[in-house]
């Protein structure tokens, strides 16, 4: 029997999980690096834990006080966040190894039952609704196979006046500008195929209502209306070849949208 889509990113992150945490550390999605990309801080760690303060500052974060981690991968992030704000916090993931590993990492580190991390699908959250003040969600939304719902399911677990914050990877905005190149839809074939990604948006696509789907041809509204994002490539170019390798080096001088939205 063929795999799932689920399925496949499961076993993509119980295999490679160990490796990444090698190469990234315990934040496993890219760093900040200044609005025109060449700051250096002192180690790609620091540029990660950056990146995250300037997505909590550009969101209007304050003071959750409940966090949801959707796509936590080993709990960077997570901890990160209950350290911070002393909050409570909750971080989903496919992988049963993500979810154990980050689950030690979270006992190590003291932070007892307030955080805790499960296993779970993002498009089917086992979670009540309004039960999170922020809702956070860094480099995993281009797993979603339906965009539309994971944007209903992170809004549905939202509690009114909350903070929902997505970092995703996108192409540019295809109803505004050209067509992808052959060489730029052979590139993304490639990261589809080494990540197991359904299919990716546009940053313009994300604030659009219903969010398209390729292989839909209707879908119901998200009712977010317009969504205020902004494109963050350039800040993030310095840390693309820890995760792209030789691809990331055509893809970061080729691609005219932004890889990264929140």
């Amino acid at each position: 029997m063929t795999p799932t889509l689920a399925q496949r990113i499961q076993s993509f992150y119980d295999e490679s999980s160990g490796l990444w945490e090698q190469v990234w550390g315990e934040h496993m999605h890219h760093g900040y690096y200044g609005l025109d990309g060449r700051d250096r801080p002192n180690s790609p760690q620091q540029a990660q834990r950056i990146l995250i303060e300037q997505l909590l500052a550009w969101s209007g974060v304050e003071a959750p006080a409940s966090i949801l981690d959707v796509g936590c991968g080993i709990g960077g992030s997570t901890l990160y966040l209950a350290a911070k704000y002393g909050a409570s916090a909750t971080g989903i993931t496919l992988s049963p190894v993500q979810a154990q590993r980050a689950q030690a990492r979270a006992e190590v580190h003291g932070f007892g039952e307030r955080v805790e991390f499960q296993v779970a699908d993002a498009l089917a959250m086992p979670f009540a609704d309004a039960s999170f003040d922020l809702v956070w969600s860094l480099e995993s939304g281009e797993h979603m196979p339906d965009k539309t719902q994971f944007l209903q399911e992170c809004c549905r677990v939202l509690k009114p006046g909350g903070r929902l914050m997505i970092a995703t990877w996108c192409h540019r905005d295809l109803a505004a500008q050209e067509a992808l190149s052959e060489l730029e839809q052979r590139n993304l074939a490639e990261l589809y195929r080494l990540y197991h990604l359904p299919y990716v948006i546009s940053l313009a696509d994300y604030g659009r209502s219903p969010a398209p789907s390729p292989s839909k041809t209707s879908a119901p509204p998200t009712g977010l209306g317009p969504l205020p994002r902004f494109g963050m490539t350039s800040f993030a170019l310095p840390s693309i070849p820890k995760c792209f390798g030789g691809l990331s080096r055509q893809a970061g001088k080729r691609w005219k949208e932004p890889l990264l939205f929140h």
